[in-house]
């Protein structure tokens, strides 16, 4: 096999606005993983003992898969066991947003420009996402904390959980050599390409509502994913905005940017501090109590909370063939380098916006 030079690797992670691009593996390493996946037999056997520990598994899963609330809720308590595991908390915060964007449909703004079919079925796309990136995930979690735990490794249980050949190789590796970076951006780039194959690429972005209604929102970044921090109320928000989201390397490239602002030594500790004390609602007012409230008042944004607006709805998590199935090395290159964003405060983009819909809600 051929094996395209560097260059190529990065190029297609251009740097936007004078970010920061730190190297990771090298080119050697990358090739390395690469062919140990390629060479992953895909025969296993199953002891009685690997059977039980499936069931247990699955079992907690499904417990914890139920909806937006208990996903998120899951994903902290694991970090709060395993605080070496980072993706587990940037999975809590960035599920916080996902809660957020789903209540989002039911305030005032979004209810005038969609009707409540076309809410319900752009809710339902979120929802899709984030119960098929939880039922993928979770279990990959529950089999490390079963490694720490008996120091037998399950890790070929991954596969009868429908998890990509990807991950075995990533977290083989991890318990090599304990890195927690290339960890945390393996398992970036394996929900991505997974709801990529799964949801996006199948459903066409037919979530319900005209395209042009999606990717206007898309386009001029109203959505945002949002790090509260800060030592009390009203908390500084740090995070970027999302563009482009139908691009799975524009959504992983955005996850790893996110990954650096979330453990930034001036965003990690205190935006651990809040997810601890203030549980997840799904409403804005458990970070802005003062511009958003869970009831609908005239001097507030209405913000809800989710389990006050959507009923929990079945997951549908039937498996779909391997992502990285016939993918060529070029997949790997987001394990190059680390993105570290020079500007990621969003605390006055978020009072400028919020003031002005304030404002207009009050006339």
């Amino acid at each position: 096999m051929v094996y395209s030079p560097i260059s190529t690797f990065l190029n297609l992670f251009n740097k936007e606005n004078n970010d920061l691009t730190l190297p990771l593996l090298n080119m050697k390493d990358v090739v390395q993983l690469y062919d140990k996946i390629e060479q992953e037999s895909s025969l296993e056997i199953y002891f009685p003992e690997d059977l039980e520990i499936f069931r247990e598994i699955l079992d907690k899963v499904k417990r914890g898969n139920v909806n937006n609330i208990t996903r998120t809720s899951s994903y902290l308590e694991f970090f709060k066991k395993h605080s070496e595991i980072h993706w587990s908390f940037l999975a809590h915060m960035v599920s916080r947003n996902a809660g957020y964007h789903m209540t989002d449909m039911r305030n005032r703004l979004l209810t005038k420009l969609l009707n409540e079919g076309e809410q319900g079925a752009f809710f339902s796309f979120l929802e899709r996402c984030n119960a098929a990136i939880f039922h993928d995930a979770y279990p990959q979690l529950l089999l490390y904390e079963n490694w720490k735990v008996t120091g037998r490794s399950s890790f070929h249980l991954l596969k009868k959980f429908h998890v990509s050949i990807f991950m075995r190789a990533i977290w083989n590796e991890y318990i090599t050599t304990g890195n927690e970076q290339l960890l945390t951006l393996g398992l970036i780039m394996n929900e991505q390409h997974m709801i990529q194959r799964r949801i996006l690429t199948h459903s066409r972005l037919d979530i319900g509502i005209e395209k042009w209604k999606f990717f206007l929102q898309d386009r001029l970044e109203f959505t945002s994913i949002l790090f509260p921090y800060g030592k009390r109320s009203p908390y500084s928000l740090a995070g970027l905005s999302v563009s482009h989201f139908e691009q799975v390397q524009r959504r992983i490239l955005l996850g790893k940017k996110l990954y650096s602002i979330l453990f930034h030594r001036s965003v990690f500790p205190t935006a651990l501090s809040f997810a601890i004390h203030h549980s997840h609602t799904g409403s804005r007012w458990d970070y802005w109590p003062h511009i958003y409230s869970k009831q609908d008042i005239k001097t507030r944004l209405y913000s809800p909370s989710l389990r006050s607006v959507w009923d929990d709805i079945p997951s549908n998590t039937t498996p779909s063939i391997d992502w990285f199935a016939d993918q060529p090395v070029e997949v790997m290159s987001p394990l190059l380098t680390l993105e570290k964003p020079y500007h990621f405060s969003m605390t006055l983009k978020w009072k400028a916006m919020t003031s002005v819909l304030v404002n207009l809600k009050r006339e």
